[in-house]
């Protein structure tokens, strides 16, 4: 058993599920070729019923989804039906990042960052660091169609200026921690109100940029546990949640928190906006929160089967779609 994959796991808040050997096959399918590409994802029969850690909405009509062994799966018809694409590679895909209805980006274990330039239906490899001390991807976000940022494990902080042809490997001094080194980074985004950059990670770790990330200033965190997500709100209201169910709002860009009480412990994975006040939060042991109010109130929905939850999208019939552990399901909010 690959003891990083089980401590990424409990990172991203789901510590009781490992897939066993993952990452060591995919070691030894990129030993026996030469050619990174060479390695591609095989199909499965139930990719949608496996784990899956994000989902986007792609123009009006199409739903992506990412998850383990490099499965990228489509859906034309609300979820109704999937079609998997074979991709470069085999480690899990923790990310997915459309900038338009054609460009789009797939990260993940082994620093693998994917593109594609026709709407998900091909992806091309355009970088990859299967080195031990910094194997995973977490986030990723693009200003536009050429300068991007990528962020991960150990204060891995990945840029590029050219549509993702070349990454330069960024040392964030500021970020540094004089006692600890670098934490991992597990946030990043874009608040479209203050066009101001924000970075979450582990140990309370909170960062923001004014120049698109040339240069970060720590902002002082009101918890020291881990941040797994980091949000703007329409309303330019800042929300950062992660472990044990912590939830905090910001005002005035990260001076001050206020925090939310949950009702949980269970970690918080992502936010979904629902419409402009009204957003959900998913995260472990099938917790679905609700807020109408920009995250000041929260109410508590539990799935029954406790499955964990890693994303969500809002459906043409207002229906949220989810996907996790158990793949693509609808939520339950009658618990």
């Amino acid at each position: 058993m690959n003891k990083f994959f089980c401590s990424l796991l409990i990172v991203i808040q789901f510590s009781s599920y490992c897939l066993a050997g993952q990452d060591e096959e995919a070691d030894e399918a990129g030993k026996s070729n030469t050619n990174a590409q060479a390695v591609v994802s095989t199909k499965a029969a139930k990719a949608s019923k496996r784990l899956l850690m994000d989902i986007q909405r792609v123009g009006e009509s199409k739903l992506i989804a990412v998850g383990e062994r490099g499965h990228i799966l489509i859906s034309e018809d609300e979820a109704n039906s999937w079609r998997q694409v074979i991709v470069p590679t085999q480690v899990l895909l923790t990310k997915l990042l459309f900038v338009n209805e054609k460009i789009g980006w797939a990260i993940g274990h082994q620093q693998n960052i994917l593109k594609t330039e026709d709407g998900g239906e091909s992806w091309t490899l355009k970088y990859e660091n299967a080195s031990v001390d910094q194997p995973a991807l977490f986030d990723i976000w693009f200003k536009d169609e050429n300068f991007g940022i990528a962020v991960g494990a150990y204060g891995l902080y990945l840029r590029t200026d050219d549509g993702g042809e070349t990454w330069e490997d960024i040392y964030q001094e500021s970020l540094e921690d004089v006692e600890i080194g670098f934490t991992h980074f597990y946030g990043i985004t874009f608040d479209q109100s203050s066009e101001k950059l924000f970075m979450a990670g582990e140990l309370g770790f909170l960062a923001i940029s004014g120049d698109y990330g040339e240069s970060w200033e720590r902002i002082e965190s009101p918890y020291h546990g881990s941040f797994f997500g980091i949000e703007g709100l329409p309303n330019g209201r800042i929300i950062a949640f992660g472990l044990r169910g912590h939830l905090f709002w910001s005002d005035d860009l990260g001076q001050t928190w206020e925090q939310s009480e949950t009702g949980t412990t269970s970690g918080l994975q992502r936010a979904l906006m629902l419409n402009s006040k009204s957003l959900l939060i998913v995260g472990s042991d099938g917790t679905q929160l609700i807020s109408k109010d920009n995250a000041e109130t929260v109410k508590l929905y539990k799935r029954s089967d406790r499955v964990h939850l890693a994303s969500a999208v809002k459906l043409e019939s207002d229906e949220i779609l989810l996907v996790g552990v158990n793949g693509v399901m609808k939520a339950d909010f009658s618990h």
